[in-house]
């Protein structure tokens, strides 16, 4: 055949098939990290396929897709995300929390406004497309809305994690200032359970009303849980994914108990790997089913099939005194941002030995080897 028919047919089979190539791809890009490759919500018209990824074709969506070219061209990790504990207050008391005694000092100041807009900045200009605003409970910092609103739209998404007692009457304001999702922690469907849990009377009943209020806004919502081996057992994700489904939000995202903070004298949660995978597998009829949320097992995405434990390789934490962390989990600390600027405390993180790839097989804080190294403490 000649060389004109040739790019002819080429030319037509570009414009036939590329569409359909481009949506299989796309499907296999989620399916293999999150499980699922259904779109959970339409948030101001891009697709949504869990609130822990840009929207879909979006410009937070670009500018990840140019970073991991960039990426492999300097042989070099880059962050993809980042969570900012705001604060170090919070309106509850909750018997998981990875934070109570691990993060917190109250003989140091939590960052300023203008410092965590400076923070803002310098994650965005080294490269991250997803921002997580975590406390603390987030909701108790009263300029919150000045330091989303600092976010440059065009390069990030952002997302909040709180406990949704003050949800109701801050989502419409959050919406404005430019965030995109919210998390609302739920760790029961019972009632009386959850309140139990977060030690604070009414708490979930204020966290449904939060999140009514936040999908009317237009928020990307959804549920957070920690399961542990004992509620797993008693069949309480699956009845958090059924809550989820009936009060529509749009993802549960579950995370195992991790041996940190007030869990760090829990040994039953180190080396705990078969409970886990059978927490995956649980889950697998609802991520085909599309009357339910999506629902995104962070130990699936920690594990072989997905991208690893992400920590130092594409994701860190920063503390509310500005310490960044590898994770929210692992509270060996790297450097201050008051002190070195953020990108060489990223350097020094993502360049040692235990950060520079991803580990799979679920959080480095659960693995008993790594626990035993000396860079590390375990809450």
């Amino acid at each position: 055949m000649n060389s004109f028919l040739n790019k002819l047919r080429l030319k037509w089979f570009v414009t036939t098939k590329t569409l359909g190539y481009t949506s299989d791809y796309l499907d296999q890009i989620y399916k293999i990290y999150l499980n699922h490759n259904k779109v959970i919500h339409w948030r101001d018209g891009y697709p949504v396929y869990s609130l822990s990824t840009p929207a879909l074709y979006s410009k937070p969506a670009a500018n990840f897709f140019a970073r991991q070219l960039f990426r492999t061209i300097q042989n070099k990790n880059t962050p993809n995300i980042m969570s900012f504990a705001v604060n170090d207050v919070c309106n509850a008391n909750c018997e998981h929390c990875s934070f109570f005694n691990a993060v917190e000092d109250k003989s140091r100041k939590v960052l300023t406004l203008e410092q965590s807009k400076k923070l803002i900045k310098d994650t965005q200009d080294l490269g991250v497309s997803v921002i997580n605003f975590v406390g603390g409970e987030p909701l108790l910092r009263k300029d919150l809305p000045e330091i989303i609103s600092s976010a440059d739209k065009n390069l990030s998404t952002t997302i909040l994690f709180t406990n949704g007692l003050l949800l109701t009457e801050t989502a419409e304001i959050l919406k404005r200032a430019g965030l995109d999702g919210v998390y609302v922690s739920v760790d029961s469907a019972d009632p009386k359970k959850h309140d139990l849990i977060r030690n604070k009377s009414g708490s979930f009943e204020k966290a449904m009303a939060g999140i009514e209020k936040a999908k009317e806004v237009g928020l990307s919502t959804g549920i957070s849980c920690v399961i542990t081996p004992e509620s797993f057992r008693s069949g309480e994700l699956e009845r958090l994914i059924k809550l989820g489904k009936s009060v529509e939000v749009h993802e549960v995202l579950v995370f195992d108990a991790m041996p940190t903070g007030r869990y760090k004298s829990r040994k039953d949660l180190i080396d705990s790997n078969g409970w886990v995978e059978e927490m995956i597998s649980s889950t697998e009829k609802y991520n085909k089913d599309s009357s339910y949320p999506g629902v995104l097992v962070w130990v699936y995405t920690t594990s072989h099939r997905s991208v690893g434990c992400s920590c130092g390789t594409s994701y860190f934490y920063i503390s509310p005194y500005g310490d960044m962390m590898s994770c929210d989990f692992n509270h060996a600390k790297f450097g201050n941002i008051l002190e070195t600027p953020l990108y060489q405390i990223w350097d020094k993180l993502s360049s040692s030995e235990d950060f520079r790839s991803a580990k799979w097989g679920g959080c480095k804080i659960k693995d008993s080897k790594y626990r035993k190294k000396e860079t590390v403490s375990a809450g």
